[in-house]
């Protein structure tokens, strides 16, 4: 294994905002592992990292709001399904760090882990501009979209779909390094297979770094939730290069070693982004028999890959990394009030709020 405090020494040379303080913890659990047939299953718990409620986003966005244009502008512009994880976070984040959130969300199918999302954006410095779909927000903000443009028409820094750009995923291969650290100090086996859901595709590419960076032999299953179109080994390998350059020029880690081996799953979406599917709905349930709570539409979708690849055949040690944020949120007051007229209407009898 490579040296991994001097890997780690050399990408904290990056300035960020020192959120992540500590390793999030890797639960085993040998009852399900055994029941699979698998050598070990681990879950790597950024569900229980504190800041932002948890999650990989704020590992993200801790390097990202760090830098200009973002970390000097007054107000920020986001783009993202109603039930938004990167939205949410982002939001929290512009609570703590006192900035505004413009929101710009399309309609996605609901869950309880949506309302709640949706519940905690709307609850804070954020004003909202709903839209029917993706396409519809697509063709109204093009900006939002396009990985070059740092301020939308408004004069708000864009906040990357996914909070995916280089220095956004500098923040996953960190924790890819803070893997590798925990698998020298005997935490856990070496994973042959890490699991993770794969939206903007930013997480993936950056674990892929990360352990190879870190010495680990693992490959990453991606797991795609969103369209075809938009989940693409070509772009996983522009990502991963992209990341790779960066590491180079800003850390000064030469060479940067290529990439781990990505697997692109697909076949786990489902009618569509944001669309839980039986076999997710199914994970979530095996999930939470062991105390952990996953939501469907992501991790659930991921988890369910993995359940059915263990029942297929021998995967050896297999980690899967739990990205999404800490249940339960709040779920505040009133927070319909705050939603633009159509968007409340299509929630209905879901737009009634009151504490959990």
């Amino acid at each position: 294994m490579r040296d991994v405090a001097a890997a780690l020494q050399r990408i904290d040379r990056i300035p960020r905002l020192g959120w992540v303080v500590g390793p999030s913890p890797v639960t085993a659990l040998p009852r399900l592992a055994a029941a699979l047939g698998l050598d070990f299953l681990g879950i790597k718990r950024d569900d229980l990292c504190e800041p932002l409620h948890g999650g990989m986003k704020m590992r993200k966005l801790e390097y990202l709001l760090a830098a200009p244009p973002l970390s000097t502008a007054a107000a920020w512009s986001a783009a993202g399904g109603i039930g938004s994880g990167n939205v949410a976070a982002l939001v929290v984040a512009a609570e703590r760090l006192g900035r505004r959130v413009h929101a710009h969300l399309f309609w996605t199918d609901l869950s309880r882990a949506v309302i709640d999302n949706l519940a905690l954006t709307a609850s804070g410095p954020t004003s909202i501009r709903f839209y029917p779909s993706r396409l519809e927000l697509a063709l109204a903000r093009p900006s939002l979209f396009l990985p070059l443009r740092a301020r939308d028409g408004e004069g708000a820094a864009i906040v990357p779909l996914g909070a995916t750009s280089a220095l956004g995923m500098v923040g996953a291969a960190r924790a890819a390094l803070e893997l590798c650290a925990q698998v020298r100090a005997g935490e856990l086996p070496e994973p042959a297979r890490v699991y993770v859901a794969l939206g903007s595709g930013g997480t993936a590419a950056g674990l892929a770094v990360g352990l190879s960076l870190g010495g680990l032999r693992s490959r990453v299953v991606a797991v795609a939730v969103v369209e075809r179109l938009l989940a693409s080994r070509f772009r996983l390998r522009a990502l991963t290069a992209e990341l790779r350059a960066f590491l180079a020029a800003r850390a000064g880690i030469a060479p940067v070693p290529p990439a781990a081996p990505i697997d692109l799953v697909h076949g786990h979406l489902g009618r569509g982004y944001g669309s839980p599917t039986a076999a997710s709905l199914a994970a979530c349930d095996a999930l939470a028999a062991e105390g952990i709570s996953l939501e469907p539409v992501y991790t659930g979708k991921a988890m369910a890959a993995l359940l059915a690849d263990a029942r297929a055949r021998r995967l050896g040690p297999v980690l899967f990394w739990h990205t999404a944020r800490r249940e339960p949120l709040p779920r505040p007051d009133g927070f319909c009030e705050r939603l633009p007229p159509e968007l409340a209407r299509r929630l209905g009898a879901h737009c009634g709020g009151g504490s959990r």
